[in-house]
């Protein structure tokens, strides 16, 4: 994967992120907002594809249940951000170009 394509799939799980945070704090979602921050430190320090790749498997791990998961939600808007996370997250786990 050449260095503008993961640094572009950076700055989108880095947006979807952001988005996250704010359906949580219009939802007032603790337990999720907990979750966006650590996904938000996760994905700071990435410094290539491979880191990339390896953060966005991690953070997939959201999406299998549990508290603060992604494995129900209960507002449009929530589920608007964590959809859109969940596309990023498989697009920056899954290219190989």
């Amino acid at each position: 994967m050449t260095t503008a394509r993961w640094q572009a799939q950076l700055d989108d799980v880095r947006r979807a992120i952001a988005q996250l945070r704010a359906a949580c704090a219009a939802d007032g979602d603790a337990r999720r907002a907990s979750s966006a921050d650590w996904l938000g430190g996760l994905f700071e320090d990435v410094a290539d594809a491979e880191s990339l790749q390896q953060s966005a498997r991690q953070a997939l791990g959201l999406y299998t249940g549990g508290m603060g998961s992604f494995h129900d939600v209960g507002t449009a808007t929530m589920a608007s951000a964590v959809d859109a996370l969940r596309t990023t997250l498989h697009s920056a786990r899954n290219d190989r170009r």
